[in-house]
């Protein structure tokens, strides 16, 4: 295994160390800004006024560890694909256990009633074309828009206060953001029937 080396060149100052698999790791210092440069791939990790820039050395380091990859909110991702499940119990405002995270991607959801509603995540705090989907089993739940959305954001092109998707139940759904204003619902029975699910307004 190669030594360790500090260096000093025109924009740099460093040190370089090695993995035992030869890997080159290269910590320093360039103008006011700190870096981490990983196999000839270079990061900052703090900004020019010396603040940390966490979650990018975060997601760098992680990467970089074969296999490793990210945990986001409780769930993982991991060499292009995304794991986790959470459980979720409908609620009767789709508040607390009934609102759903922007990063989850797979939902096990238990309803006491078929009223019971789960919310979607906040449009605007999550990236188009993001997906979601779940499933419930004996009791069935309502499917809302997030409550800063109801007057602007539709499920399968209907919006508004109160407007919900009943989603039956025995039942597995997906949900995907495909704009900034709308969601599309999709949804199979346990035989993987498809389901046609048009929202309304209580």
């Amino acid at each position: 295994m190669k030594k360790t080396k500090f260096g000093l060149n025109r924009t740099q100052t460093f040190v370089d160390f090695y993995t035992p698999d030869g890997l080159r790791v290269r910590f320093g210092a360039e103008g006011k800004q700190i870096f981490l440069e990983i196999d000839e791939q270079k990061t900052y990790i703090t900004d020019v006024n010396r603040n940390l820039i966490a979650p990018i050395l975060t997601d760098l380091l992680a990467e970089k560890t074969v296999g490793a990859g990210i945990t986001t909110d409780g769930v993982l991702l991991k060499d292009g694909i995304v794991g986790g499940t959470t459980a979720h119990i409908a609620t009767s405002d789709g508040l607390t256990t009934g609102q759903l995270l922007g990063a989850t991607q797979f939902v096990t959801v238990t309803s006491a009633g078929a009223n019971n509603i789960i919310s979607l995540p906040k449009a605007a705090g999550i990236p188009i074309g993001t997906k979601i989907r779940g499933m419930v089993n004996a009791t069935g739940f309502e499917l809302r828009a997030h409550s800063d959305d109801v007057a602007s954001v539709a499920i399968n092109n209907i919006s508004g206060a109160n407007t919900e998707a009943a989603i039956p139940a025995d039942t597995s759904f997906k949900v995907e953001l495909i704009s900034a204003t709308e969601w599309i619902l999709t949804a199979l029975t346990n035989l993987g029937a498809v389901l046609v699910i048009v929202p309304d307004a209580t």
